[in-house]
């Protein structure tokens, strides 16, 4: 579960190097000038840090990286990738690889998938922790400090909760925003609505009415000319004593009968007469219904007016047609019933806020409650061991100070300020620790952090850089023994300069740096059991390699195993 394989080429002064890195401490040496922070600076440079033309190797156009790490049974990189949808084809690996290029943009690809800069980053934090300078160390970082105490106090799944609480409240709030901006806004609408059905209510439009009265209007408006027009129908066709259609039909019906015996072909004829005749009849009797239906009746006509005018007055103001006002009241009803039932949203989004904001400050204070009590325990611990590792009369306090107002912030990691405070020596104030301590001191810090945290934090890898700075003789050997003790937990890199701490690597890395005619490059060399015994030998009596130092170098190196 850790760093495989790098692969740089054209980084720096490096033009081609592939190596494997196992599980437990590798060291890395190399004398003065030879690039030992390359493996640093490359990592670092993979997982999202600034890029600049300048790294790439002279004479060329483009620099490539590429990791591979071991992610099986690390959960929260594993949920990363599915999240972002970069998972690969292997669950267990995770391929990671930049390629800066002088002229255009850089490219960066997680699983042979192109990402971003910033999911770069993302990712990085949860694969490596790098313990350089200033600007690399995880420990300056504040959201850092914080995921320390609180991995090592064990509340990640209480943070979790909290977590989608704050999440949920926010959500909630912008809603409650736009919903109160809405209910300002719909004021005015809602009055006027409620004006427009109110005066559709009373004058209760039904479906298919203004049809009827339309018809009724028509009748009653033009009653003596229909009158008078049936009147004469009538006569002429069913009542005129001298000549009638009736009268005069029967008579030819009569005639044509007699003569059917001369010849049988007039009696289709006479059959159609016959049903012309029923059904002048039957038109007789409709004609008298509909007369006897016709009234001259002056006050209904003046309410059909009356009314047929309300309904017409109504459409026009509500820019329908008269048949359409009965849908366009009901449409209206409902938007208002809509418009009432969101100005009161706000109420009822102010209730769930109330309800979730108890929640998420319940959680929160039980876990600042616990943080403080961690917070005291792992600051005396992280104190003990800086004394060991040459900081005697340093101290480490976190403070962890919960922030409690009307006003406060609902955020994913609760209500308190985390701030790591630190004196390198004894009888000085407490301060800021990415304020006072030195690259060394930092790193040494961060060293005795993880040496207790190791256990419970799940950062797969962690290089050290100038961890031995300003150190040596027993305090550097310790320093060694943390670094061992801590790669049984997880991979470590260290770069030194330390034969005491290289001595206790399970895995050496030689850096050389070759200069020929033409070019100078860099080289890394795994270096065997011959070979690590002749770079202690030399870092412990320099160029001139003696029998004695190579004693001395056997004996540090069979002591660490």
């Amino acid at each position: 579960m850790a760093l495989r394989e790098l692969t740089i080429r054209n980084f720096a002064i490096i033009k081609h190097l592939e190596i494997e890195i196992d599980d437990g401490l590798t060291v890395v040496t190399g004398e003065t000038g030879a690039g030992k922070s390359i493996l640093l600076d490359a990592l670092d440079l993979l997982l999202g840090s600034r890029a600049e033309n300048e790294m790439i190797r002279h004479g060329e156009e483009q620099c490539e990286i590429t990791a591979i790490f071991e992610i099986k049974g690390l959960t929260e990189v594993q949920e990363w990738l599915s999240e972002h949808d970069l998972s690969g084809d292997d669950e267990g690996l995770c391929l990671i690889r930049r390629v800066l290029r002088k002229s255009k943009p850089t490219k960066c690809y997680i699983n042979d998938q192109p990402t971003t800069l910033a999911s770069l980053r993302e990712l990085g934090y949860l694969l490596v922790d790098l313990h350089g300078q200033h600007e690399h160390q995880a420990l300056s970082r504040s959201a850092d400090q914080r995921r320390v105490l609180d991995q090592f106090s064990g509340h990640g799944d209480a943070i979790k909760v909290m977590a989608k609480l704050a999440s949920k409240i926010r959500r909630l709030e912008k809603e409650l925003g736009s919903t109160t901006q809405v209910r300002s806004d719909n004021a005015d609408r809602i009055e006027l609505i409620e004006f427009q059905v109110s005066e559709l209510d009373e004058a209760n439009v039904v479906e298919g009415e203004f049809e009827e009265l339309e018809i009724e209007y028509t009748r009653l408006n033009n009653s003596q000319e229909l009158i008078d027009g049936i009147e004469l129908a009538i006569d002429s066709l069913f009542e005129n004593e001298s000549s009638n259609l009736t009268s005069e039909l029967g008579r030819q019906i009569h005639s044509l009968s007699d003569l059917q015996e001369f010849d049988p072909s007039i009696t289709p004829v006479n059959d159609l007469l016959n049903t012309a005749l029923v059904q002048i009849e039957e038109a007789q009797s409709l004609l008298n219904a509909v007369r006897s239906k016709i009234d001259q009746d002056p006050e209904r006509l003046r309410e059909i007016e009356q009314r047929r005018d309300t309904i017409i007055n109504l459409a026009r103001k509500h820019r329908c047609r008269e048949s359409e006002l009965p849908g366009r009241h009901q449409a209206l009803h409902v938007e208002l019933e809509e418009l009432k039932d969101s100005s009161s949203q706000p109420e009822k989004l102010q209730r769930k806020i109330k309800e979730a904001k108890a929640s998420y400050f319940k959680i929160a204070q039980a876990i600042s409650e616990k943080r403080q009590l961690v917070a005291e325990q792992l600051s005396e611990e992280i104190t003990r061991q800086m004394q060991d590792l040459g900081m005697r009369g340093g101290e480490l306090a976190i403070v962890v100070e919960p922030q409690i107002s009307d006003d406060i912030v609902v955020t994913d990691h609760g209500i308190d300020h985390i701030e790591f405070m630190v004196s390198t020596n004894h009888g000085m104030p407490l301060k800021s620790l990415n304020k006072t301590a030195s690259g060394g001191e930092l790193s040494r810090i961060s060293l005795a952090i993880q040496v207790i945290t190791s256990q419970k934090l799940d950062t797969p890898t962690m290089i050290f850089d100038e961890v031995d700075v300003g150190v040596g003789g027993r305090v550097a050997q310790i320093v060694g023994s943390r670094l061992r003790d801590l790669g049984k937990h997880a991979q470590v890199i260290c770069i030194t300069h330390l034969p005491q701490v290289a001595s206790q690597g399970q895995q050496h890395i030689f850096i050389d740096k070759v200069t020929t005619d033409s070019e100078t490059y860099s080289n890394l060399v795994k270096l065997d059991a011959d070979g690590r015994t002749t770079e202690i030998a030399r870092m412990l009596g320099g160029e001139v390699i003696t029998e004695r130092t190579r004693a001395h170098a056997q004996e540090m190196l069979a002591a660490a195993n």
